[in-house]
């Protein structure tokens, strides 16, 4: 089960601006992750599209689909996609025929209370050799404690630690490629920062932790 307000009053009560918090740079980050591993044309599936952002990038290099259980999110993002495969639901709206080569997660594992059950469900749905990509806040490091603080997101249920995450998708039969760790700020609701670098670093203290998980 994930948790979530299922209409406007979720991004009312959790993003002071979502514009500037789901900016530019955050998604070309987003895209730039995905296009190092890979190939150009395939399918991609946003577990979580939010309003429509990131497929809005990532359309110019994959055929992309994806769902979220927020109708009011997912009627935002098919204005902005209207020839987008957008469906309300959840992991199981991930589609088998075909099967996607990649599914992304950006904020939203946390978010899902059964979350073996939906890793399990990931990992029956794409091919082998395909990918889960994605981004959660991790309550771990020297931020740790300023974000358990800061959080104040009610529907985040899972609250791991980078380690933990990184232990439960192995134990899910996935493969760790690629991971680190991100600074994500909103300051006076004007300047959103999103540093991810270096990552000798960023892999340490982030207050948010990526990840390239391999079937």
């Amino acid at each position: 089960m994930v948790i979530c307000k299922k209409d406007e009053a979720y991004y009312d009560d959790n993003y002071i601006n979502y514009e500037l918090q789901t900016s530019l740079r955050k998604i070309e980050f987003y895209v730039n992750l995905l296009r190092k591993w890979i190939p150009p044309s395939q399918t991609i599936f946003e577990l979580g599209i939010g309003k429509g952002h990131f497929l809005h990038a990532a359309m110019a290099y994959y055929k992309c689909a994806g769902c979220d259980i927020n109708e009011f999110g997912v009627g935002a993002a098919k204005d902005k996609l209207p020839n987008a495969d957008i469906v309300v639901g959840s992991y199981e709206s991930i589609p088998t025929n075909p099967s996607p080569d990649a599914v992304v997660a950006w904020d939203v594992l946390e978010h899902i209370a059964a979350l073996d059950e939906a890793l399990s469900c990931i990992h029956s749905k794409i091919d082998k050799g395909g990918f889960l990509v994605g981004i959660v806040p991790v309550y771990d490091g020297p931020l740790g404690g300023l974000v358990r603080f800061l959080d104040s997101d009610q529907t985040h249920v899972s609250k791991l630690s980078r380690h933990q995450w990184l232990e439960k998708l192995r134990s899910h039969n996935f493969t760790i490629m690629e991971s680190g760790g991100v600074i994500r700020k909103l300051i006076f609701n004007r300047y959103y920062f999103h540093i991810a670098r270096p990552q000798f670093l960023m892999r340490h203290i982030g207050s948010a932790y990526y990840f390239v998980a391999q079937k």
